[in-house]
């Protein structure tokens, strides 16, 4: 025969073990909406990072080049990972968004943009010489849609969007020709 006391503990346990169900029903949603939004933009960061190196490896490439040539290469080195002088570029693209149709890749060098990039002075000098003029070449990435896998998800936060689109990176460097 069980005593009153020992009963009474019995309730109570009972008790807080229902009570832990409703705090982890309250509480799952909140964890599993926080770990997903990690995730996805976690994704979104590695994302901007290739983006990014890539577009350095691609001005560092045209940087060796003389103003004019080297711009499909530069753009298949961006979107592909090696340069190549014929479109399509040879291998798969590096992320997914960079065959898409909105996804662009522009240079501007001395030929194509010569007030902002020919003979740039490196000096305040008034007496323009070859010493203290430099050419300068600059490769932009835009158009870039990172697809959100977990939009689904997280629509009260972003909306309808199924993807979160970057805005333009570039990056400039001197060109030694």
């Amino acid at each position: 025969m069980m005593r009153q006391g020992q009963r009474s503990e019995l309730n109570q346990r009972s008790q807080s073990g229902g009570s832990v169900l409703v705090e982890l029903a309250l509480l799952l949603p909140i964890l599993l909406f926080l770990t997903l939004a990690s995730v996805e933009f976690s994704q979104a960061i590695a994302a901007y990072k290739v983006i990014v190196n890539q577009v350095r490896s691609a001005a560092r490439y045209l940087s060796t080049e003389a103003p004019g040539t080297g711009h499909t290469e530069a753009a298949c080195l961006l979107t592909n990972g090696n340069p190549s002088s014929a479109k399509p570029c040879t291998g798969s693209v590096l992320l997914p968004g960079f065959s898409a149709p909105d996804f662009n890749v522009t240079v501007a060098d001395a030929l194509n943009a010569p007030a902002t990039h020919s003979a740039q002075r490196t000096s305040a000098d008034l007496t323009v010489t070859s010493a203290t003029t430099i050419n300068l070449v600059t490769v932009t990435a835009s158009g870039y849609q990172h697809p959100l896998y977990f939009a689904g998800f997280l629509s009260g936060v972003v909306g309808n969007a199924t993807a979160l689109t970057f805005g333009p990176i570039s990056m400039t460097m001197r060109q030694i020709n």
